[in-house]
């Protein structure tokens, strides 16, 4: 029997889960810290077992890795240095959904002695949006066309129906995350020049998406990076970003200059209320008209929108702070999950959205990949399965002996792609494309 291991337990394995067990028959070992979420996801089959496990224990984690054949790891990026070492030791394909980042390439050559694969990038974005892309690029090249320019966009956002906060927003997938790259900077390019964006939520526009709607974006990462990768000229225009309902970047850069989001200090919220920390924050002596003075200290007027949002989630409620230590990011995502979570029935969307304007000898043309895919009501949300269902459909490739690359890769050869797009519309996930003549 095939045995697989998937680190983590969070918002978005069990698609995954469930693909191993109940379509692959594989036997699966969820190793978490909490136990509890991965008994959740195995639901008392018998082909799941669940294994306690932190980082720092490392016997734990290679006994798993030499026993299993595939590793997914669905830990943040931090984790992945040391799973990483011990999969290339006992030559165990790695499989991450997280970006090909240094800390990874880094493994590259020696994966490619070990005769090891290590598959990054295999989620919703980054994943469907560049195996879509390149699926468009290789067509084009194909044809002898000329690629001038490219736009993607990914997103993770309520449904139209189910967008009922003042946010605009509610979480699929690990707040966390969130916070965590709402301080990394962004680059992208237009006409071979560089444009470095320190403080990505102050550098959004409006996009229209064609047949969808009208969404602000902001860049994501780096777009660079992909010049190399998917084979273009270095002098084209290549644009990645994130779309969000209007108001998110503004509410976003906000929650930055008010040091609402703060990755780095812990501190202690015993005996300590949400208008005693704001307060503080401030540095006002008293929580006396602490909303007046928060306005004030942002330059705001009291019936700012972003001030109520503020409000709307509780940060001026008079109660104590409901986690006793923690970052300020730690605090605001805990208010979040409280207000901000979908409830069982409400459906999420996810849109993957890839443009490129293509140059031909008698023609020009804009192309249009395009996806929308909405949750299941008390079922998977459209994030966890197209998040986790990349990686469990390369993993039964690989296990098939479909896929055959060795070192640290992207599923960008057609080997890759084409078999994983082909299952994912056979859950809903498909690409509508389209050509403009220009």
């Amino acid at each position: 029997m095939r045995k697989v291991a998937v680190l983590g337990a969070g918002y978005v394995v069990k698609p995954m889960v469930d693909y191993f067990i109940d379509i692959c028959k594989y036997e699966v070992i969820i190793a978490t810290r909490t136990v509890s979420k991965a008994e959740k996801v195995i639901a008392g089959r018998s082909l799941g077992t669940s294994v306690s496990w932190t980082i720092d224990q490392v016997d734990i984690l290679e006994n798993i890795i030499k026993n299993v054949e595939v590793v997914v790891a669905m830990t943040p990026r931090s984790t992945h240095s040391v799973v990483a070492e011990l999969c290339l030791k006992h030559k165990t394909t790695m499989i991450t959904t997280d970006f090909k980042h240094p800390g990874i390439a880094c493994f590259d050559d020696e994966a490619k002695k070990q005769e090891t694969l290590i598959l990054t990038e295999l989620g919703e974005d980054p994943g469907l949006d560049n195996m879509g892309l390149k699926q468009m690029i290789d067509e084009v090249h194909s044809e002898g066309g000329k690629i001038t320019q490219i736009d993607s966009y990914g997103a993770g956002i309520p449904s139209f129906e189910y967008n009922r906060n003042p946010w605009g927003y509610k979480f699929s997938w690990d707040p966390n995350g969130l916070m965590r790259s709402a301080e990394s900077p962004a680059t992208y390019q237009v006409n071979g020049e560089v444009i470095e964006v320190p403080k990505k939520f102050e550098h959004h526009r409006l996009v229209d998406v064609h047949g969808i709607g009208t969404f602000e974006t902001y860049p994501s990462n780096d777009s660079t990076r992909y010049l190399t990768e998917f084979g273009l000229d270095k002098n084209i225009s290549i644009y990645k970003g994130l779309l969000r309902f209007i108001g998110y970047c503004n509410t976003m850069t906000n929650l930055l200059k008010a040091k609402l989001i703060e990755n780095n200090e812990e501190r202690d919220f015993r005996d300590t209320t949400y208008t005693q920390f704001i307060a503080k924050l401030i540095n006002s002596s008293t929580t006396d008209n602490v909303k007046r003075k928060f306005a004030k200290a942002l330059n705001m007027e009291i019936n700012d929108d972003f001030i109520k949002k503020i409000d709307w989630i509780g940060l001026f409620d008079d109660v104590q702070i409901s986690i006793d230590r923690g970052t300020n990011s730690n605090l605001l995502v805990d208010l979040m999950l409280k207000k901000m979570a979908y409830e069982p029935y409400e459906r999420d969307m996810i849109i993957v959205h890839n443009e490129m304007f293509v140059e031909f000898p008698d023609k020009k043309e804009k192309r249009i990949s395009s996806m929308l895919n909405e949750g299941i009501p008390n079922g998977d949300s459209a994030m966890a399965s197209a998040v986790s269902l990349p990686p469990a459909i390369a993993t039964k490739l690989i296990l098939e002996g479909k896929i055959k690359s060795k070192g640290v890769c992207m599923p960008l050869t057609k080997e890759m792609y084409e078999p994983i797009l082909d299952e994912m519309e056979t859950f809903g996930f498909s690409f509508k494309k389209e050509t403009i003549i220009l």
